[in-house]
């Protein structure tokens, strides 16, 4: 009876709302048709809204959605649809995180507790959005425009994406189901890249043939997919057959990475490999060197075949990344004395979100300026954070890098999804703390949505696998105790 009575009150709510809702669109015709339509439209936007969010399938399929967008839709078009806020804008991806915050909030009420994953980078996280929003305040206060302030803030909020997988991500195919969204968006950035270079939006880069530029798609997504599918293919158990489109999507992702000419990216993948050879087993090791040199072979002869003048461009490319008499080379040490110069000011708390810098370019002709962007993520830290940033940064790195390890030999080989998650997930990770020295990738909304995504993954699939572990070692007790009381 209890039951029904509250059923009934629920249903009197709903309607009680839904009058109300329908009396003020009412209202508002007779004010503005226009102003009716859009509330209308607005009401039954809610309305469908309301049967996801909340739940855990309706806040995951948010989650989802977000990380596509955010990974796929070109920033053009993300950028171009805003509500005008503080000089600046909502766009499409800050509806839906504060959507899914919402709809996480909601869940948790639901549920009457917080329940999540243990993790080390918990604690380092959280504290690194919160300073976030001491850094936010710190610049307001100090006159930094609101519009860059909230430009800052939008990509470092995107590490709360990591709190959304160690509460809602606690199953196997869940997990399977998030890297198959993420493969999925691999190829889409890809086609999306080959048509703006149809349209001719490739960007000249220097040390490479004329006629060659860069490839016009987000060079991250490759640098991260490269490493990531590298990661599983390796650990790929040998009697398993490995799936084609895994050397597929491996594929797209190298010719990705290789077109892009990003130097710090090559330099940034290889360092990833590296730290695979010092974490991986021995067999996993030989197979990661002999199949880093049967690609490089084909891929190689493959670029001499098609077109020449590209592998060329690589080749002098590659060799170009120890010429500090480089343009691009001497543009970044300007930024970095400039912004050290302010660095000394507040070296403690930092200058604050939306802080910009002069950037004195004068003796290549150009006139100074005033810019927000820095190559260095590094000094990016500090600049607007402070040490105490950059400080609680390297603590989330070591957090992610380095307690695992105690676990590493103990984990089943028999799972390579979940294996090479574990292992991809921090050699990616090493991939970002490399190539952000000489590009921001650590402060960009499109790396860190994939970082924090990947972290709070690798971290729940670590999980799963200590347990097993842990099963299968009690099991093994258990037999051994009982083989010996019976002898």
């Amino acid at each position: 009876m209890n039951g029904e009575a509250t059923s009934r009150q629920e249903d009197r709510r709903f309607w009680i709302l839904v009058v109300a809702l329908e009396a003020l669109v009412l209202l508002a015709a007779f004010r503005s048709p226009l102003l009716a339509a859009a509330l209308a439209a607005a009401v039954g936007v809610f309305a469908l809204l309301s049967l996801v969010v909340g739940t855990r399938r309706g806040t995951l399929l948010i989650g989802g959605f977000l990380v596509a967008v955010t990974l796929v839709l070109p920033g053009d078009i993300a950028l171009q649809y805003r509500l005008p806020v503080g000089g600046g804008g909502v766009f499409i991806v800050d509806f839906l995180l504060v959507l899914l915050l919402a709809s996480m909030a909601l869940f948790v009420l639901v549920q009457g507790r917080l329940q999540m994953v243990e993790s080390p980078l918990r604690l380092p996280i959280f504290l690194l959005l919160g300073w976030v929003m001491v850094a936010a305040l710190n610049g307001y206060q100090r006159g930094n425009e609101l519009k860059l302030i909230l430009q800052d803030a939008r990509s470092l909020s995107f590490y709360v994406l990591f709190f959304f997988v160690v509460i809602l991500v606690t199953e196997r195919r869940t997990i399977l189901s998030f890297l198959r969204l993420l493969a999925v968006c691999v190829p889409m950035v890809f086609a999306l890249g080959v048509l703006f270079a149809a349209r001719g939006e490739g960007m000249a880069v220097g040390y490479v043939e004329v006629g060659v530029s860069r490839f016009p798609a987000p060079d991250d997504v490759f640098l991260m997919s490269s490493v990531m599918v590298a990661s599983l293919l390796v650990v790929w158990p040998s009697a398993r057959r490995r799936p084609k489109w895994l050397w597929g999507l491996l594929v797209i992702s190298l010719l990705g990475l290789v077109l892009s000419f990003v130097r710090g990216n090559w330099v940034a993948f290889v360092a990833s490999l590296f730290y695979l050879l010092l974490v991986l087993r021995v067999r996993e090791r030989m197979r990661l060197v002999a199949g880093v040199l049967v690609l490089a072979c084909l891929l190689t002869a493959g670029t001499a075949i098609v077109r020449p003048a590209l592998l060329r461009s690589v080749v002098s490319r590659a060799v170009a990344v120890t010429a500090v008499g480089d343009r691009n080379v001497q543009w970044r040490l300007i930024e970095n004395r400039a912004v050290g110069q302010q660095i000394k000011q507040s070296p403690i708390l930092g200058n604050g979100l939306g802080k910009d810098y002069l950037f004195d370019w004068s003796r290549y002709g150009v006139k100074p300026y005033y810019k927000t962007y820095i190559h260095n993520d590094y000094y990016w830290f500090v600049h607007r954070l402070g040490f105490i940033g950059l400080g609680v940064f390297l603590w989330l790195a070591l957090a992610y890098l380095l307690p695992w390890m105690r676990y590493r030999q103990t984990l089943p080989r028999d799972d390579p999804w979940l294996l090479g998650l574990v292992y991809g997930g921090r050699a990616m990770f090493v991939a970002l703390l490399v190539v952000s020295i000489s590009s921001p990738r650590l402060s960009a909304k499109q790396a860190v949505t994939v970082l924090a995504l990947v972290m709070g993954l690798s971290e729940v699939a670590l999980g799963l696998l200590r347990e097993r572990a842990a099963s299968a070692a009690e099991a093994v007790g258990s037999v051994t105790s009982e083989a010996n009381e019976s002898g």
